[in-house]
């Protein structure tokens, strides 16, 4: 599971051949949210509300690159790396 980002302690990670819809895991403090890439929605879990806030913020800021990086993971061609 490659973490693709840490957005305030909260750890943003894509899990190798995961299921659809495309998502990301954030995970904070025993606490963890299945994220949808495309509308920032939670799908599964929880986090508290303004770690929730700043990953959806950031997700906001770079849809397009984590898009690009999920297919990518999935396809096996990339093994993560951290979005600045």
């Amino acid at each position: 599971m490659p973490t693709i980002a840490i957005i305030e302690g909260v750890r943003i990670t894509i899990y190798l051949k995961d299921h659809l819809p495309p998502h990301l895991h954030a995970i904070f403090s025993g606490q963890e949210a299945q994220i949808s890439i495309a509308t920032g929605l939670v799908l599964n879990g929880n986090l508290p509300r303004a770690k929730l806030k700043a990953v959806q913020a950031w997700l906001a800021a770079n849809r397009e690159q984590v898009s690009y990086i999920w297919r990518e993971i999935r396809a096996g061609r990339n093994d993560g790396g951290m979005i600045e």
